[in-house]
């Protein structure tokens, strides 16, 4: 057990998971996940961080959902960040302190962005200390609430081309301002986009691939149109190959798109 495994905890929760309270005292800590192989990273995070491994139950939309009940471990988690939730106040489900329960937002407070309410949700200060620790960091962070996105498209004349992009998805104004200064701390050029963040440069891509990459056999999302259900790092490294020779990934991208079609009609 350690600040590390808490810091890397916090990253899973504040991007596929969260805090809630649990009668009058206590808290329970929760992650939810369709990728079996991120659920099994948080676990072992969990268990290095407290020795459990939460109850897991499968949800009827294929969500892995993972819950543990302790308030010691909440506490710490607070240290980190006051609040795991990330969106909006008044985004549904409502915050419940909206409704009068008890929350983080209740105890610690909330906090006015341009006239919405949002959580005081942040990164751990600690990732921006320790290099290291920030890469870990965000390789969490990006396997849960990220990807990798590769598109062909045409230019004016017609020819397709790539375009390439590592993203992280973020809502908290505050967090995506964080998110950002921290790539530029590991030396990336991160573009911030609303509830994104994305790196575009050949450069970024590669460094992305070689400093950070995913977590081990994470998979594309259903939020993916073609590449849905493959390998994270592998599409990330013919990302990366493409850019010596793009007509062998342009090949199996259309490849793709031609199947889908064919398997809709």
């Amino acid at each position: 057990m350690g600040i590390r495994q808490d810091v890397l905890l916090a990253g899973f929760l504040l991007s596929d998971g969260g805090i809630t309270a649990r009668g009058k005292e206590s808290w329970t800590i929760y992650f939810r996940n369709k990728d079996k192989s991120v659920i099994e990273e948080f676990q072992k995070t969990l268990i290095e961080a407290c020795g459990k491994r939460g109850y897991i139950t499968k949800r009827s939309d294929e969500t892995l959902f993972i819950r543990l009940h302790s308030t010691k471990l909440a506490n710490r988690l607070f240290s980190f960040s006051k609040s795991y939730r990330t969106k909006a106040c008044n985004t549904f489900p409502v915050c419940r302190h909206l409704r009068g329960k008890r929350s983080s937002c209740k105890i610690y407070g909330t906090q006015k962005i341009d006239g919405i309410e949002y959580p005081k949700a942040e990164i751990p200060k600690q990732v921006f200390k320790n290099k290291k620790l920030a890469r870990e960091f965000l390789k969490i962070y990006a396997s849960c609430d990220g990807g990798i996105s590769v598109v062909p498209a045409r230019n004016k004349r017609g020819s397709l081309f790539l375009v390439r992009k590592v993203l992280i998805s973020v809502k908290h104004p505050i967090m995506s301002e964080q998110l950002t200064k921290l790539l530029l701390n590991l030396g990336f050029s991160p573009v911030r986009y609303k509830d994104q963040i994305r790196l575009i440069k050949r450069e970024d891509i590669q460094k992305f691939k070689e400093e950070i990459g995913f977590i081990k056999d994470a998979k594309v999302s259903n939020n993916s149109k073609y590449l849905s259900g493959y390998e994270k790092n592998k599409i990330l490294d013919m990302v990366i190959d493409s850019y010596r020779n793009p007509q062998e990934l342009l090949n199996f991208l259309l490849k793709i798109r031609f199947s889908n079609r064919l398997s809709r009609d």
